[in-house]
């Protein structure tokens, strides 16, 4: 179905897949927008959507529906059909139970093909929304933004987040509006603009917020990292008391293993949108958390750090990006054919925020994680 969908162009472009690398793609690519269009002046307003409970609320009939538009076959048709259909259901309170029913809507959670039909079934959003602004998918996460230049530019993503509204009620998605919110991103933001959605017939304010939660990665409004890489760093510190906790005795190699997989993964996750590349004070923050995890192995606690480092065969946190450009940097050209492009800068800042970005990208996509 994938390789369909593909070969003929029917999927959106800024619908992301569902993959790890997917939510990694889909984070560089809008930083590398945001940071592009923030170089130029003005400020960045960004509308967070949250659809409520999304997979269970698709109605069965009208997915089949868009599968048919698409062009898939009868047989396959028919069979995700009667995947979707003769599931039946009741609730229990206590030890009485209600009567069952027929599910009518909603996709089985946990399988390989239900993301795959939800991204089916949500693809025509970003048509609705694009003659006003700019929307990107990954699962029920939508996101709508414009480049806010003049007091005029409000208007357009006005407009967009009516068209999302519009979409969901047609399509029987309904919007949580209380998790709905509006960030706006910039040096020097202006947020006198009030956003709005309708609902039971009358406007309803969608609360601002200085910061959001964005595929796991805390972006605040001045894109700074700050509160996220201190957040990292807090679960890093709780992963290693729960090594120290349950590990009395362990070797070299089991706590690299545990070290790669319980901390390092923390600091690591999405680092190429948050990298501190020349933030001294946050880089020093990250390496002492690898100093305070070298340390629990009693055969080389009292050594240097640089040692315990040679021992553990870890790079130190503030070189191995360095380390890996000079690795990687050859992979760019096939990186560029997978999808993630150069865009033009106009400042030297703006040049290393997207070479920056753009390398860590090639590391994603291609270093194996037992370099690491």
């Amino acid at each position: 179905m994938m390789n369909y969908l593909l070969d003929n162009n029917l999927l959106s472009t800024n619908s992301m897949d569902l993959s790890q690398t997917g939510e990694f793609h889909c984070s560089c690519y809008i930083m590398d927008k945001w940071t592009e269009y923030l170089e130029s002046g003005g400020q960045v307003d960004v509308m967070y959507s949250d659809f409520e409970r999304a997979f269970d609320k698709i109605p069965h009939k009208r997915l089949i529906s868009k599968l048919i538009s698409y062009g898939f076959n009868s047989t396959l048709v028919n069979w995700i059909q009667d995947f979707l259909k003769s599931r039946k259901f009741r609730v229990r309170v206590n030890s009485s139970f209600s009567l069952w029913d027929a599910v009518t809507s909603g996709i089985p959670q946990g399988s390989v093909l239900g993301p795959l039909l939800f991204i089916i079934y949500i693809n025509d959003l970003v048509k609705c929304c694009e003659p006003y602004c700019e929307t990107y998918l990954f699962a029920d996460d939508a996101k709508l933004f414009r480049h806010i230049v003049s007091p005029n530019d409000h208007c357009p993503l006005q407009k967009g987040i009516g068209a999302l509204q519009h979409w969901s009620q047609q399509w029987l998605l309904k919007l949580n509006i209380s998790k709905c919110n509006i960030v706006s991103f910039g040096r020097f933001v202006d947020k006198s603009h009030v956003y709005s959605v309708s609902q039971n017939d009358r406007n309803v304010s969608l609360e601002r917020k200085e910061s959001c939660k964005d595929l796991d990665v805390v972006i605040d409004a001045k894109l700074t990292f700050r509160d996220h890489i201190h957040d990292k760093i807090n679960k890093a510190y709780a992963m290693i008391g729960i090594i120290k906790k349950n590990f009395k005795y362990f070797t070299m190699n089991s706590f690299v293993i545990l070290y790669k997989s319980m901390v390092r993964s923390h600091l690591d996750y999405c680092s190429s949108v948050w990298v501190p590349y020349k933030k001294v004070r946050d880089i020093e923050l990250l390496e002492e958390v690898q100093k305070r995890a070298t340390k629990l192995i009693p055969t080389i606690r009292t050594m240097a750090y640089s040692e315990r480092l040679k021992a553990c065969k870890l790079p130190t946190y503030r070189h191995i990006r360095g380390d890996m450009i000079e690795k990687n940097i050859n992979v760019k050209n096939e990186v560029y054919k997978n999808g993630y492009r150069r865009r033009s800068c106009t400042s030297k800042t703006a040049k290393i925020h997207h070479f920056v970005r753009f390398v860590m990208h090639c590391i994603i996509t291609t270093v194996p994680v037992a370099f690491y």
